[in-house]
């Protein structure tokens, strides 16, 4: 579920702000995940329809998380699915990328911007992903996540 905030305008040029869009306040409970393989953060997912093939999006997400003093850290990933494709990442660059501790826990707030030009007005659901880096399990808050996008031609 979303909220737009930002009506459409009436004659569409470029360089214009279509819409803007978040995950609704959260009130879902902490998420875990003990593996290295990417998992779903369900619940909180951003569904958009973009109004034209050529919309672009810059979408930005923040959480925070918890190590628990048992894993080396925490891996993100934002991914997007239309047409039925499967979750694919926005980004592959931030592929990896994540937020590790050497000793002890870590509990701390991240973000992370993305750029996306999807060339389709077929429905987009925008998904964030994470697992652990290393051993042990990783927390993530789910109260504190959002995902905003900002939609401009």
């Amino acid at each position: 579920t979303i909220s737009a905030i930002t009506a459409l305008p009436a004659a569409i040029s470029t360089g214009k702000v279509l819409s803007v869009n978040i995950t609704p306040n959260s009130t879902l409970s902490q998420a875990s995940n003990n593996s290295s393989t990417y998992a779903d953060i369900s619940g909180v997912d951003l569904v958009i329809t973009p109004v034209s093939t050529s919309s672009k999006f810059v979408l930005y997400t923040n959480f925070s998380f918890d190590t628990g003093g048992n894993t080396d850290g925490i891996r993100s990933r934002l991914t997007y699915n239309h047409s039925g494709i499967s979750q694919t990442n926005v980004d592959s660059a931030y592929e990896d990328y994540g937020d590790k501790v050497s000793a002890d826990r870590l509990v701390a707030f991240t973000s992370s911007h993305y750029y996306l030009a999807p060339s389709t007005t077929n429905e987009i659901t925008f998904r964030l992903q994470f697992s652990n880096q290393g051993s042990g399990t990783a927390y993530l808050n789910r109260k504190t996540l959002r995902i905003t996008a900002w939609e401009y031609a």
